[in-house]
């Protein structure tokens, strides 16, 4: 029965027209939906080629290493239509892999039009890096995401991750989000919140 009730819900979630973020501006693209967690083979090749043992990265606290994380955290915390279009095709590489709640990009040129559609979808987006760790010369960096939705006054916030790599130029080769979008977007369609409110209450 819940498998049959879910199936319901999922069918009725894809007819869908609600004038949301989500809705209007994610479901219409023609990238497929996917798992930011599935261990397929598209990022198990890029495990391998982003690895930093290709590429010369710099020194850990080195100037060099600053730079390097400030030109993100410049592109991200001013998340603005103008601030994105000049500045993400300088911090990534054209070749990369990108993959968040809701997409899978595999060059900066497919990316941005993405970002741009996500900032004209909603009134306001902030980012604010909260901390910076560096293992095996790659990078985690946690975040809080504020989003005004248009028609609305205040801020709705959430927290997550992201893993990047760089090259030896130090461009973004490698951009792994973990966020979980279920009450930032999914509980503001209406029978999406239907769904997680009867798995919730099953589980």
């Amino acid at each position: 029965m819940l498998i049959q009730k879910f199936s319901y819900f999922i069918g009725e979630l894809n007819l869908l027209k609600s004038d949301t973020f989500y809705s209007q501006h994610l479901m219409r693209s023609h990238h497929p939906m996917h798992s930011q967690s599935n261990l397929d083979i598209t990022y198990q090749n890029a495990l391998g080629w982003t690895d930093p043992s290709h590429f010369k990265i710099p020194e850990s606290g080195s100037d060099a290493e600053c730079a390097m994380l400030k030109q993100v955290e410049d592109l991200f915390t001013d998340y603005t239509y103008d601030n994105l279009q000049v500045k993400l095709p300088k911090v990534y590489a054209e070749k990369i892999y990108f993959r968040d709640a809701f997409k899978q990009f595999n060059a900066s040129s497919q990316l941005l039009p993405y970002m741009l559609q996500g900032v004209n979808a909603v009134a306001g987006v902030q980012f604010v890096f909260n901390h910076t760790m560096r293992s095996k010369d790659e990078f985690f960096i946690e975040w809080t995401m504020s989003i005004r939705f248009k028609g609305k006054e205040d801020f709705e916030s959430s927290i997550g991750m992201s893993r990047f790599r760089f090259d030896s130029e130090g461009q973004v080769i490698f951009h792994q989000d973990y966020w979980d979008p279920t009450t930032l977007i999914y509980e503001k369609i209406p029978i999406a919140k239907q769904l997680i409110g009867f798995v919730q209450k099953r589980l």
